[in-house]
């Protein structure tokens, strides 16, 4: 994950897989409070 927001996922071998890691990191980064949401 860079500081732009932009993440990079490698060793993935379907899309399925791909959604499961991002949903997984989002998790710990809301569990950590590493995460903000901003309403525009």
């Amino acid at each position: 994950m860079f500081a732009s927001g932009k993440l990079v996922c490698t060793g993935a071998k379907t899309e399925r897989e791909v959604y499961e890691a991002v949903y997984k990191l989002k998790k710990i980064l809301e569990e950590n409070q590493l995460i903000t949401y901003v309403s525009h």
